[in-house]
């Protein structure tokens, strides 16, 4: 269990009146971001991506604005090579979710797995879809 407070973004989109992990990074129409202090967690803010329709930079444009959030860590299930880089060089540590045996993975969810230790610190950038 972690004890200090970290700042973290989730990439999520709504969807049936409820918050679900977006599949990349860069893709995702909204960011929550979550304050977590062990074993409690808090929702500071939501903001959408405004560079989503971009070709390419969107995943670099998005890591300024959690810079300028104060974020520190990123939960996601994906994320590209430009945007995994840019997120590291930041010093913003990112944690991939792999969801067991769901596809779907709500914000609070992933926020459980984040609390608990049962997701994995990235190595590297990892895009599957």
């Amino acid at each position: 269990m972690r004890r200090d407070l970290m700042r973290i973004a989730v990439p999520y989109v709504e969807s049936r009146g409820k918050c679900i992990l977006v599949p990349h990074f860069g893709r995702a129409p909204s960011f929550a971001i979550v304050d977590v202090e062990g074993d409690k967690y808090n929702l500071v803010e939501i903001f959408r991506n405004e560079y989503i329709t971009r070709e390419h930079g969107r995943g670099v444009a998005l890591v300024n604005e959690l810079i300028a959030r104060g974020v520190n860590a990123l939960l996601t299930l994906e994320i590209g090579y430009g945007a995994y880089y840019k997120v590291r060089e930041s010093g913003i540590k990112i944690y991939y979710i792999t969801p067991e045996d769901k596809r779907v993975i709500t914000l609070e969810e992933a926020i459980q797995m984040f609390i608990l230790g049962k997701v994995e610190e990235a190595t590297g950038p990892r895009e599957v879809h």
